[in-house]
């Protein structure tokens, strides 16, 4: 029976106890007694008890403020319907701060991913640039290469056959060793791979795996003939083609 301004001053008690009590239990009462409850991470949802308790003390305070501002009798219906609505600001400040939460953990990551993608473009362009230096087995001759222009070592007898990049241009290197001495040379660089007993390849220049009659090859840019593939490396190169894909 109220007109609009009283009506609008008793509707805006109850946002005035919601707002008073909210403060009190969620913000006050946490560091008050900071020993109960963790207020370390600001963006974390409230304890569980401290939600109870919110609930119960706007329920209180509505129903107090209906019977004696209002003048209305208090029935289980009016107190039923009192808990419903006491239910809406608990639920929208759980969602307000998972909401937060969220967009806290989402920047969290975003900055570990960028972080991790820089390290792994500082790996690359090192890497990259590096130079690998290959000797012969008594070490009187050296060879170096950058990483990313080797192609492929293959053994030839005593020998083993470099195949590499100059100027865009396929060159070839003999020098006296064996291919087991390279692959130790090599176990630091893991693009590196030995995918048969006579052939080491750089896993930078696989174009496709290819089965034949003959079994599994590789063929590689740059080369002609193509790279066998044994049984006992197959694996290993069918793992590595599965992440490049």
């Amino acid at each position: 029976m109220l007109d609009y301004d009283y009506r609008l001053m008793y509707v805006s008690g109850f946002g005035a106890i919601t707002f008073f009590l909210a403060c009190t239990v969620l913000i006050f009462l946490p560091l008050s007694i900071p020993k109960w409850f963790d207020t370390s991470n600001g963006l974390s949802e409230p304890p569980f008890i401290l939600n109870i308790l919110l609930l119960l003390m706007i329920a209180t305070s509505y129903a107090f403020y209906i019977r004696y501002v209002g003048n209305v009798p208090i029935t289980l219906y009016i107190l039923f319907k009192v808990v419903l609505v006491c239910m809406l600001p608990l639920i929208i400040l759980l969602i307000l701060y998972r909401n937060m939460s969220l967009e806290k953990t989402i920047l969290v990551l975003q900055k570990q991913n960028k972080s991790y993608f820089l390290k792994l473009e500082e790996n690359e362009i090192i890497e990259e640039e590096e130079k690998i230096e290959i000797l012969s087995d008594n070490k009187s001759d050296r060879f170096q290469l950058l990483h990313n222009n080797i192609i492929a070592i293959k053994s030839a007898d005593n020998y083993i056959q470099i195949y590499y990049l100059e100027n865009k241009t396929l060159e070839k290197k003999l020098l006296r060793n064996t291919l087991r001495n390279i692959e130790l040379q090599f176990i630091d660089h893991k693009s590196f791979i030995r995918c048969h007993r006579t052939s080491i390849i750089n896993e930078l220049y696989i174009d496709k795996l290819i089965r034949n009659y003959s079994g599994y090859h590789l063929q590689m840019s740059y080369l002609e003939e193509s790279i066998p593939v044994s049984r006992q490396y197959l694996t290993n190169v069918k793992e590595i083609l599965a992440e490049k894909n």
